[in-house]
């Protein structure tokens, strides 16, 4: 009996590990999307005062049911909530919570954000018609259409670049994630990330995820110097191993950083998520 919850614990240990390791943040419901092509909108916010983690991460569990309906029909393929480490960025983290819609093209995107508030609230009503109380549909309905919760909303549409995912992956709560703000410097900027960086990421197994987005379009109110962005999930269980540069790798690393500028970086923690 021992040796057999033994066994059991151990599966179970195993399996919690696999998922701490592997995130997805970014792939279709057919899971082979091609991550060169996706596009995300990415939403840093910032809470109006008063509002408690607990009131938002409700908010937005609510919502998640929306983004499952939209996903199961084809309207986006993913939508990720990311909790930011205050202490980031030198304990300067410029927003509370990451949001990524990710969608399989532009088309796609632009679909879903020109729709009117009516379409979103008829959204609303479907997607949890019999699954809630009516009178928290209408609470709910009622606080996104007052803007109950959003201090500051900065948005950022985003083309994929680059990216590639670990085999096997699956999204996770608790994963932990890092967001660049990049500005490319010179022209060689991309493919010293697509070319060298990527793939030295890739062949060393040090990310479970990794992605490079190009801005193209932001809110009156975002930072204008970033053109670019990456996102990616270290590997918590690689092991760095010491070993002697080539003169290659050497001219391509201290290159590849003279061609961009990091404005800024959040930690963050994947809090839900829809797929």
């Amino acid at each position: 009996m021992f040796g057999f919850v033994y066994l059991i614990n151990r599966k179970l240990i195993i399996m919690k590990k696999l998922l701490l390791i592997i995130s997805l943040l970014f792939i279709s419901n057919s899971h082979s999307q091609d991550l060169s092509s996706v596009y995300r909108q990415v939403e840093e916010i910032t809470l109006k005062e008063g509002i408690t983690e607990k009131e938002y991460l409700e908010f937005e569990a609510f919502w998640k049911t929306v983004k499952e309906k939209h996903i199961k029909e084809g309207k986006q393929i993913g939508w990720f909530v990311w909790k930011v480490d205050p202490t980031s960025n030198n304990n300067k983290a410029w927003a509370e919570y990451i949001i990524l819609n990710v969608f399989a093209n532009k088309k796609q995107m632009d679909a879903m954000f020109s729709n009117p508030p009516e379409w979103y609230v008829n959204e609303i009503r479907t997607a949890h018609k019999g699954k809630t109380k009516r009178s928290i549909i209408k609470k709910y309905t009622r606080e996104t259409m007052d803007n109950k919760y959003r201090g500051k909303s900065v948005i950022y549409n985003n083309k994929g670049l680059a990216g590639f995912l670990a085999e096997g992956a699956a999204p996770a709560k608790g994963i932990v994630g890092y967001y660049h703000g990049i500005e490319q410097l010179n022209e060689d900027y991309v493919d010293f990330e697509t070319q060298y960086f990527a793939q030295a990421h890739q062949e060393s197994g040090s990310r479970a995820y990794w992605e490079l987005n190009e801005i193209m379009s932001r809110s009156d109110n975002a930072y204008k110097p970033v053109t670019h962005t990456i996102f990616e999930i270290p590997n918590p269980e690689f092991t760095p191993t010491e070993q002697d540069q080539s003169f290659t790798d050497q001219m391509m690393l201290k290159y590849g950083i003279a061609s961009r500028k990091i404005h800024g970086s959040l930690k963050s923690e994947l809090a839900l998520y829809a797929w």
